[in-house]
């Protein structure tokens, strides 16, 4: 009974530390993250990461998967686009335009020719301060 109970405390010790882990040095806001690419320092940043930023497009990318362009205001242009696998297409409806959102993903590089950081394999994490 003791060895059970040991194991489900060290489980939910090792759940909190990645969640820990995940909201804190792994954390970028979209603008941050493109201006890194733009200034030659984007490698750092190719990892598993969690952007945060204003929707300014919600919709098919330009291969027709689920996606979601990240700024830093509303009214700007797209600096990060979170792809989310062909799968989660009906969950981009807990997304809207100008809603501040947590996107979690692999950030692979910058697209030159969009003028804009890819980031694939997206979850949503968090819209307007609530959790997904």
């Amino acid at each position: 009974m003791m060895l059970l109970l040991t194991s489900l405390m060290a489980t939910a010790v090792m759940a909190q530390n990645k969640e820990k882990k995940m909201t804190g040095t792994n954390m970028i806001e979209a603008k941050v993250l493109y201006d890194a690419f733009k200034e030659g320092n984007g490698d750092q940043h190719k990892k598993t990461m969690r952007i945060a930023g204003i929707a300014t497009y919600v919709g098919p990318d330009v291969y027709a998967l689920p996606s979601v362009e990240l700024s830093e205001t509303k009214d700007a242009k797209g600096r990060v686009l979170c792809v989310l696998p062909f799968s989660d297409y009906l969950k981009l409806r807990k997304v809207s335009k100008k809603d501040r959102v947590v996107m979690e993903g692999d950030v692979r590089g910058f697209a030159d020719e969009y003028d804009i950081v890819v980031v694939k394999q997206c979850k949503i994490v968090e819209v307007n301060g609530k959790k997904q």
